[in-house]
């Protein structure tokens, strides 16, 4: 993705399934090299993940094939199709709930329920209007 110029989705490549920046939180199975996961370490190693980061780990915790599930759903269903699921990772990903429930003072389930609205990124100041 950055060879095509393409850095903040190349980033968001890496960042959103590593909410604790642990290699080994990767649920699935690792078709890479060791250089290329060499690469990936590094790249965990110097990264600063930021809210936009955060809110898109949460978007993925819980975002299914269907649309917007249960936080905890989502997470058992991932760990019923590939056998495991970090504890730790999961803790994460609650937290991040919270987090943001927290900053925009609303489940996030209400504001998921149509879409994900200006009062979302209003509150992070992103400027960002919808998602749509």
């Amino acid at each position: 993705m950055m060879s095509l110029g393409y850095d903040e989705a190349a980033r968001i490549c890496l960042t959103h399934s590593f909410n604790r920046h642990i290699i080994d939180d990767y649920i699935g199975k690792f078709d890479t090299t060791e250089e290329e996961l060499k690469i990936i370490r590094d790249a965990l190693d110097k990264v600063h993940m930021d809210e936009y980061d955060r809110l898109i780990q949460l978007c993925d915790s819980i975002a299914g094939a269907e649309g917007v599930m249960d936080i905890e759903e989502r997470m058992g269903d991932v760990k019923r199709r590939y056998g495991a699921y970090p504890q730790e990772k999961w803790d994460c990903n609650l937290k991040l709930k919270e987090h943001f429930e927290e900053k925009m003072g609303k489940d996030i389930y209400s504001v998921t329920a149509d879409s994900i609205t200006n009062d979302l990124y209003g509150d992070l100041g992103y400027g960002h209007t919808s998602l749509r």
